[in-house]
C-alpha cells in the first residue's frame, strides 16, 4: 500500500477524534449539547408526513435484516469469483465493524436515546448501531471496488452509490429523532478508521497470500 504512513496518521487522528467525542458524551459537556442542538436545526428538517414516511423507508437500508441479506450476497459473489481472502477479509471485518464494536460500544456508554424523536426505539443511543453497520458494509464495498474492479466507470459508481447510501441512512438517523448529531459524529470517526485500518490489513493479506 502507498503512504502506509500516512493512512496510519489518519487513523490515529480518527481514533482520537472519536474519543473527544466520547469523553465529551460522558460527562455531558456543553460543546456535546450545542452540537447536538445544532444538528436538530440542520437535520431534523420540517416536512411533510409523505416525505417523512418515505426517510423511515430509507433508514431502514441500515437495519440488521437487510445489512445481512446484502452482506450475504457480497459474501456469495466473493465466493463464486474464488476471491476467498476478500471473502474470509469481508466477513469478518463486517461482523467486527458493523456488529460486535457497536454492540459492545453501545451497553459500555449507555447513553440514552433522544426523547422527542419521530419515532420509538428501545436501547442505547451511542454509537448509532445504523450508521456503522451501514458504514462498514458500504465502506468494505467501496474497498473491494477499488481493490478487484478493473474498469474504472464501475469503481464511481460503486463508490459514489455507497457513499449516497451511508450519508442518507446517517441523516435520517438524525431526522427520526432516535439518535444525537454526536452519535452520528462519533460513529463515523470510528467507523472509518475502523475500514481504514481493514483496508491496510486486506493490503497485507493479498501480498503476503496473493491476489484473490
Amino acid at each position: 500500500m502507498k503512504n502506509k504512513k500516512n493512512v496510519l496518521f489518519m487513523i490515529l487522528l480518527l481514533l482520537v477524534g472519536f474519543a473527544v467525542v466520547a469523553t465529551g458524551i460522558v460527562t455531558d459537556a456543553t460543546w456535546i449539547q450545542r452540537l447536538d442542538a445544532l444538528g436538530n436545526q440542520v437535520f431534523r428538517l420540517d416536512i411533510s408526513r409523505e416525505a417523512s414516511e418515505l426517510i423511515l423507508n430509507m433508514t431502514h437500508v441500515g437495519s440488521i435484516r437487510t445489512l445481512a441479506i446484502t452482506a450475504l450476497a457480497i459474501g456469495a459473489f466473493l465466493l463464486l469469483h474464488k476471491k476467498f481472502i476478500g471473502f474470509l477479509w469481508f466477513g469478518f471485518s463486517m461482523a467486527t465493524i458493523g456488529g460486535l464494536t457497536p454492540s459492545i460500544l453501545k451497553i459500555a456508554f449507555a447513553r440514552p436515546r433522544p426523547t422527542d424523536g419521530l419515532m420509538s426505539r428501545g436501547g442505547y443511543s451511542f454509537p448509532s448501531g445504523h450508521t456503522m453497520g451501514t458504514l462498514a458494509l458500504y465502506g468494505l464495498i467501496i474497498i473491494l471496488a477499488v481493490v478487484y474492479l478493473e474498469k474504472s466507470w464501475q469503481k464511481h459508481l460503486l463508490i459514489i452509490a455507497s457513499l449516497s447510501i451511508i450519508l442518507l441512512v446517517s441523516w435520517s438517523r438524525i431526522h427520526l429523532g432516535v439518535h444525537f448529531f454526536t452519535d452520528i459524529i462519533g460513529s463515523l470517526l470510528l467507523g472509518i478508521s475502523l475500514l481504514l485500518s481493514a483496508w491496510v490489513i486486506l493490503m497485507a493479506l493479498r501480498q503476503k497470500f496473493g491476489k484473490s
